[in-house]
């Protein structure tokens, strides 16, 4: 099965909001990046799914900038699983791209791999479907549409409306 075929991570609940946006450049994912950064609660769980090359990491580089995080030390944790950024808050970005079997996971310490005190980024989440069941996501789908991107997010969380809105924000701002 390739990655493009794995089935999305399960919301919460029914999404309570939602967008759909056109990011025709790099520099338009980094301004939607900086905007959601802005808006997402301290705890925020944030699972990003797409292809490779379909902007999830530089979107999570532009979040953390917001979050006072110097982009240049984001990086794709494809090969070390959790890449942890310090800062206030400090930041987990989890990549499962390579792992293989849900249980691995099941293996680690939930604090290795999930936040307890900040944002958790997850790229490729479906393998932690079962162990996020229940908690407060939102879901961002990046797919690539001619030049550039289509960004999807969505929520069945009160808590991360505010994140959408931030997006809604955006991408009227951008429209103008």
């Amino acid at each position: 099965m390739t990655p493009s075929q794995l089935k999305p991570a399960p919301e919460a609940g029914p999404a309570l909001a939602g967008i759909s946006l056109f990011l025709p450049s790099s520099a338009d994912t980094r301004a939607a990046g900086l905007a959601l950064g802005r808006s997402l609660p301290h705890d925020a769980i944030v699972l990003l799914r797409g292809d490779l090359g379909s902007g999830k990491t530089t979107l999570i580089k532009a979040i953390c900038e917001s979050l006072g995080i110097v982009p240049a030390v984001v990086i794709s944790p494809t090969y070390t699983l959790v890449n942890i950024y310090p800062g206030s808050p400090t930041v987990y970005h989890v990549d499962l791209y390579r792992l293989e079997r849900a249980d691995a996971l099941t293996e680690l310490d939930e604090g290795d791999w999930l936040n307890p005190g900040g944002p958790t980024f997850i790229e490729w989440p479906e393998l932690a479907a079962p162990m996020l069941a229940g908690r407060a996501t939102l879901s961002i789908l990046l797919e690539h549409e001619g030049t550039g991107r289509r960004m999807t997010a969505s929520t069945g969380i009160p808590d991360l409306i505010p994140a959408i809105e931030a997006l809604k924000d955006f991408a009227s701002r951008a429209h103008r």
